[in-house]
């Protein structure tokens, strides 16, 4: 490498200050020389070199000989366009904008800055995975939630009704602080709307092994995936008040925590369970733990169901927050960490959250004797009435409950899954239930009473117009029901029968009966 006479005098300067104006050490020269990546030899002719020990000569009076060749941004516009150093360095060469040898080319290439090198072949990609960063670190717990989602590394089935297995997707919120990892499970494709729950849920005040956790959050970090900027999750942040802060593309780095949950959760449990993708193959190039040609085949007893998978990842995720210790956080747990920091939680309120993240569906949903159906579910409260069209307001990670309004907007109340009611939604229930029962039978005794009292009061009336032999068949209601009473009825026909011993004998004692009946009218 090439150096200046400013370089070279400030070399000897040190130099001679070290040797108190005399002629330096052996030991001297090699430290110094080994400072600036020259020989000793060179140390000593710049030393006895009068123009460099004359400090009062300018430094355009000494000579510098040819300056070294340098890469510039032409140089590099040139290799982009190649994409390639010779045929850039030949390209160059031919224009005349270089007049040095391709291994001196080269050499200046590899002086220049690697951000630069690497943009001009890779684009911005290379850019910014070849320079440097100022590296950030929360300063008290809830500052960061570094959140994004991936497809685990292993199939689970998702319930008895499905033919084939799936691979289930995850959300994970981590504390940027504490590193203390929430997550959550999903079956389908995430959306922002997946995302918004996982973030309510995170927010939401908890009990966490005796640890009150949950908070709102400074900032939220993730990256620039579809699914974080939904229409719920942007509305939802809105109303919540939090800040999204999305990383640069290709900087994957800028969301490492959460990057390396995700990598400990594949380490921990997907690479250990059974229908795991990444364990190994078989010397038939198959998965090791799913040795099935098409994922339709699989036995569903070799993998583990939805409920198990579930499980499974609370007690991995339990087990990373509460037994690992890092050296980051000097010793300590996550949970540890995360308890013992001072700064205050802020929590967002349950209620609140659940407004601010409710995903509505676009229909409206009939009340059946059952509840309301949805999603293969029958919701029912106290305020559900049967035949009533209802709009459905929900969580994807809450689907225990749902909030139902009215066409127009109107909230209405929270109904329960009815397999799943808790103790007071239940008492609600049965009390809405015997309010109705007690009301209906209100109704009806008031409806008997009515009518036996009019009953009495018509008979009562008939009775007294008959000993006052009064009654003119007025054109009141109860003087048409006492007139019809009163009325001689009709005796229907007589149809002969045919003249049998047996039939003679059915006839005699007829028409004897019927004899008695017309005795006991006169």
């Amino acid at each position: 490498m090439t150096r200046d006479v400013t370089q070279k005098r400030a070399v000897v300067a040190q130099l001679m200050s070290l040797g108190g104006g005399q002629c330096p050490s052996m030991g001297m020269v090699e430290r110094v020389a080994g400072q600036h990546g020259v020989t000793a030899r060179t140390i000593y002719r710049w030393v006895k070199s009068a123009d460099l020990n004359d400090t009062s000569l300018p430094d355009t009076a000494v000579g510098t000989g040819r300056a070294s060749f340098e890469i510039t941004t032409g140089h590099l516009t040139v290799i982009a366009d190649e994409q390639n150093a010779h045929g850039a360095w030949q390209r160059l060469r031919d224009a005349g904008e270089v007049t040095c040898s391709y291994p001196t080319f080269m050499r200046a290439l590899d002086r220049c800055d690697p951000a630069m090198r690497q943009a001009a072949i890779h684009g911005f990609k290379g850019l910014v995975n070849n320079r440097m960063y100022l590296q950030t670190t929360p300063p008290h717990r809830n500052h960061t939630y570094h959140l994004d989602h991936t497809s685990m590394d292993l199939y689970v089935w998702p319930s008895h009704r499905e033919r084939a297995p799936i691979r289930p997707q995850v959300t994970v919120v981590v504390d940027g602080y504490s590193g203390l990892i929430h997550a959550v499970p999903w079956k389908n494709e995430i959306n922002g709307d997946m995302v918004a729950a996982a973030l309510v849920e995170a927010g939401i005040d908890r009990d966490y092994y005796g640890v009150s956790v949950g908070g709102v959050p400074e900032q939220v970090v993730l990256d620039n995936a579809a699914a974080h900027f939904g229409p719920a999750m942007r509305a939802g942040a809105t109303n919540l008040g939090w800040l999204l802060a999305p990383t640069h593309p290709f900087s994957s780095w800028q969301n490492g925590k959460a990057e390396r949950a995700i990598g400990l959760l594949n380490q921990r449990l997907a690479n250990r369970a059974p229908g795991a993708t990444d364990a190994g193959t078989t010397r038939t190039n198959q998965r090791r733990h799913l040795q099935v040609p098409q994922m339709d085949k699989l036995d569903p007893d070799t993998v583990w169901s939805w409920k198990a998978f579930t499980l499974a990842l609370r007690e991995v995720v339990d087990e990373i927050n509460t037994t690992i210790r890092m050296k980051r956080l000097g010793g300590r747990t996550r949970l540890e960490a995360y308890a013992q920091d001072p700064t205050e939680r802020f929590p967002v309120a349950e209620s609140i959250a659940l407004h601010a993240m409710l995903t509505t569906d676009g229909r409206t949903y009939t009340a059946s004797k059952n509840g309301i159906q949805f999603e293969n579910r029958h919701y029912v409260a106290a305020g559900v009435q049967f035949g009533r069209d209802y709009r459905v307001h929900y969580l994807p990670t809450m689907r225990d409950s749902v909030h139902l309004f009215t066409p127009e907007g109107r909230y209405v109340c929270e109904a329960f899954e009815a397999g799943s009611l808790p103790p007071n939604a239940r008492a609600k229930f049965m009390a809405a239930r015997a309010q109705q029962e007690r009301h209906a039978a209100a109704i009806e005794q008031g409806v008997i009473d009515s009518r036996r009292h009019f009953a009495d009061a018509v008979n009562a009336r008939v009775i007294d117009q008959d000993d006052d032999a009064r009654f003119d068949g007025g054109s009141s209601v109860t003087a048409a029901i006492a007139a019809r009473a009163a009325r001689p009825r009709k005796r229907l026909p007589r149809v002969t029968a045919r003249a049998t011993a047996q039939a003679a004998r059915s006839t005699a004692d007829t028409e004897s009966w019927l004899a008695a009946l017309d005795e006991d009218d006169e």
